[in-house]
């Protein structure tokens, strides 16, 4: 297969991987909010994600009563895994992972982020939560740099740690590919079976230099015909047609390097007219973006108060700007309370500045406090405010939130 096919067919992979991690990452938002097959669509997710690392199943992720399990494997290492959404008591739930021999345990709902390790288990249970699968499903991560950044980041701080938004530099590598026999073999050159261009039969190969022989020769060149000499005036006559027409195509000549030039110039005007405009265009977009980026992160936010589930924010939201709303999460959470709200987000003010943006949006409505058991309403007011949402542009071209803060 030549180089461009190979390209091209790692281009159609990657694609194929963009699209089937797109339409998991749908169905993880479906399971976070309905209760409705819930473990089975997680089951959905993890395998997709363990499929887009190249792993292998083994057991196939299926439901066993209130939790997922089932065995891949991956970078060459048969690896147990094994799904709950949530846990009263996650430390004890790594204990009994580790009695039955899970390699990858995961509580949607989290740990907590002072979850002590046991160095007994730290390089052999890998512990993930639900922002751990968001990034996943984003193509941020693959599931083995998730392992291997898990094993050492737990030996290291002896307690549960949250991926990074990205693998960093310094992630030790997988282990070498092993040969496969499938990949294909060598061929041998057939290359000295080609017969000898001197072998008869072979006369009319393109390879036989007598094919370029020039022969000398078949026939006789002809005789010269005669000419006869024109006359003076016949040669005046040409000369001065010849002068003439040189001084016509001169002309001709300068009214073209003239045009040329004002064609130039005409062009680097258009060029330059065209690139202030698509700097122009280039910047609206990007200031849209920005603009699409905060009222989402506005959305996350009151539905994260309303699910009690945060694992979406870090999508939008810089790590310790996510870690402030999960807290007040927690704290709903630990209440026995929810939000809910009927509130509409206009957008105020947008204003761009090189790789940061500034956007300002009117939150409105109706909030209510309803408590978790019951779902009664204990308070329900108007809310209007102003929030001031301040962005950064990420390497991959990704508006992330980076600040927020109510205003007036």
């Amino acid at each position: 297969m030549s180089p461009k096919t190979d390209s091209t067919a790692g281009g159609d992979a990657g694609a194929r991987r963009r699209q089937v991690l797109a339409a998991h990452a749908e169905l993880f938002n479906e399971a976070l909010t309905e209760e409705a097959d819930r473990l089975a669509k997680l089951a959905n997710v993890v395998e997709a994600l363990a499929m887009a690392a190249d792993a292998e199943p083994l057991e196939p992720l299926s439901v066993v009563g209130d939790h997922v399990e089932g065995a891949v494997r991956l970078e060459r290492v048969r690896r147990r895994i094994a799904l709950w959404w949530e846990s009263e008591n996650p430390g004890a739930l790594a204990e009994v992972a580790r009695e039955h021999q899970v390699d990858i345990l995961i509580v949607v709902q989290g740990f907590p982020l002072s979850m002590t390790v046991d160095p007994d288990w730290a390089d052999h249970l890998v512990l993930l939560d639900g922002r751990d699968l968001s990034l996943l499903l984003e193509g941020r991560w693959t599931l083995g740099q998730a392992a291997r950044f898990k094993h050492n980041e737990q030996a290291a701080h002896g307690r549960f740690i949250s991926l990074r938004v990205a693998p960093p530099a310094d992630l030790p590598d997988q282990p070498d590919s092993e040969f496969r026999p499938e990949d294909g073999e060598v061929l041998r050159s057939n290359v000295d079976d080609m017969p000898s261009p001197r072998e008869e039969g072979n006369v009319g190969r393109v390879d036989d230099p007598d094919v370029w022989a020039v022969g000398s020769g078949g026939h006789d060149d002809p005789e010269p015909i005669p000419s006869t000499l024109r006359s003076n005036i016949e040669s005046h006559e040409q000369s001065f047609a010849e002068a003439e027409a040189f001084e016509q195509a001169e002309v001709r000549r300068l009214r073209l390097i003239r045009m040329g030039f004002m064609l130039a110039a005409l062009l680097g005007v258009l060029i330059a007219v065209v690139v202030v405009r698509g700097r122009q265009d280039a910047e609206a977009a990007s200031l849209d973006r920005a603009t699409d980026t905060a009222v989402r992160a506005a959305r996350l936010e009151f539905e994260a108060y309303q699910s009690l589930d945060s694992s979406a924010l870090r999508s939008v939201y810089d790590e310790a700007v996510a870690q402030e709303i999960e807290a007040r999460v927690q704290q709903l959470r630990a209440s026995g309370v929810y939000l809910e709200s009927d509130v509409s987000i206009q957008v105020i003010d947008a204003r761009l500045d090189g790789e940061s943006a500034g956007v300002l949006v009117r939150e409105s409505g109706n909030l209510a406090t309803r408590r978790r058991a019951d779902g009664e309403t204990i308070q329900r007011g108007p809310l209007s405010q102003d929030v001031g949402f301040f962005l950064a542009r990420t390497a991959d071209q990704r508006w992330r939130v980076v600040q927020r803060a109510p205003v007036g």
